[in-house]
């Protein structure tokens, strides 16, 4: 689960509903996502007053860009503060958001404290899982192991040509 990325999502989920109801004006997406030091002057000009106007809108920009601070300070007791603040925040998806990092604490923590993500993992076993659709047919595990060795190694094979 990225985080920050999911924060972003919920913003652009309360973002939806305020233009379901037509009171945001066109051009509003691009001034809304993303971080405020990548906006334009309009951009940033237009955020303000759509989040002073609405003040959902600006509490779930505030929830998204204190978590992404949170996250960079890997500070534990931030994020739980911050994990309150959602649970209060009447916005539902900051607190799906703030139940689903609660069920995966555990892994949170590790993260803030190492940075490490199981992302080479999930890599490494997209790689075996091509090598176990190439192998199909084979009858022993010893032949796919074989495979997925082959794939996961990246090894290029310069087998002698046979001419006749």
């Amino acid at each position: 689960m990225q985080m920050a990325g999911a924060a972003g999502e919920a913003v652009d989920q309360v973002r939806k509903e305020f233009v379901r109801q037509g009171l945001l004006p066109k051009g509003s997406l691009w001034a809304l996502r993303g971080n405020e030091w990548t906006r334009s002057r309009e951009q940033k000009s237009l955020r303000a007053s759509l989040c002073a106007a609405y003040p959902r809108l600006g509490r779930a920009i505030g929830l998204r860009e204190a978590l992404q601070e949170i996250l960079a300070q890997e500070d534990p007791q931030e994020l739980r503060w911050w994990l309150q603040w959602a649970d209060r925040s009447r916005l539902a998806p900051f607190r799906k958001l703030s139940k689903t990092i609660k069920e995966h604490m555990d892994g949170v923590l590790a993260f803030l404290q190492s940075r490490v993500t199981n992302g080479l993992i999930e890599a490494i076993n997209g790689l075996i899982q091509l090598a176990k659709r190439m192998a199909r047919g084979f009858r022993s595990f010893r032949c796919l192991r074989i495979a997925a060795f082959l794939k996961a190694g990246k090894l290029t094979l310069d087998l002698p040509v046979v001419t006749s």
